[in-house]
């Protein structure tokens, strides 16, 4: 009789299973770990945001003070992120719909503007700069072109949705294109929440703290498990 293999806990949309060594690798990648400490940070920036209701208001403040730190400590993973984008060229230039294919170049230079205006409020956040260094308002400036990439972005990811859709809706459609348009609909989502978290951060007068949270917290999910199947595969 052939024995019973022990139950392992696999990664949603993925064949691979978490044991130890998927779960080293996993960790020894600075980008999925980096979206690990996002969790963190925004899971932290919850818990205060609850108990700076209530009693425990020194609890909160101790939990407010980690989400800070749990930041900081990310800025130094996305120093020179903006180096990546410059891969999306190629597939911009595969692109046979000329619109879509401005839509992706157009793609391609707002994530660069955003990263390179991150990097530059960095430097002064993780202490390359002193402080007073940069003009106050320059992590604000850096703040709108983050929510103008949103805005980019979910019309460029509603675009692949809808193809990935189209490819899904047909009956031979295989489980990884199943599977892909699950992934496309996912990064759709995830785009959606940095647009909300965005609103926050740019001081408008809708936006909404626990709005932000939680939108910060879903698109930290979404992000960690996308760069585990990458890791993965």
């Amino acid at each position: 009789e052939e024995l019973e293999q022990p139950w392992r806990p696999t990664l949603p949309l993925c064949d691979k299973a978490i044991d130890l060594k998927a779960a080293n690798k996993i960790l020894s990648s600075a980008q999925t770990r980096e979206k690990c400490l996002k969790i963190f940070q925004y899971a932290s920036r919850l818990v205060a945001y609850v108990l700076l209701r209530g009693s425990l208001k020194d609890l909160g403040k101790h939990f407010e003070a980690l989400s800070k730190n749990l930041s900081t400590a990310r800025r130094f993973f996305k120093l020179f992120r903006f180096m990546k984008h410059f891969e999306d060229l190629a597939d911009a230039k595969e692109e046979k719909d000329p619109t879509f294919q401005k839509l992706l170049y157009l793609d391609v230079a707002a994530n660069v503007v955003a990263d390179i205006s991150e990097d530059w409020t960095s430097l002064e956040k993780v202490g390359f700069l002193r402080k007073g260094t940069l003009h106050p308002r320059t992590e604000y400036y850096a703040n709108w072109c983050q929510l103008v990439l949103a805005v980019v972005e979910i019309i460029v990811t509603k675009i692949k949705a809808d193809r990935a859709m189209e490819k899904a809706s047909k009956p031979d459609a295989s489980k990884e294109v199943l599977r892909k348009r699950t992934m496309a609909q996912l990064e759709f989502s995830k785009f959606l929440a940095d647009l909300v978290k965005a609103f926050w951060d740019c001081e408008l007068s809708f936006a909404s703290e626990l709005a932000f949270i939680l939108s910060g917290l879903w698109a930290a999910l979404v992000s960690t498990h996308k760069y585990a199947i990458r890791v993965l595969k």
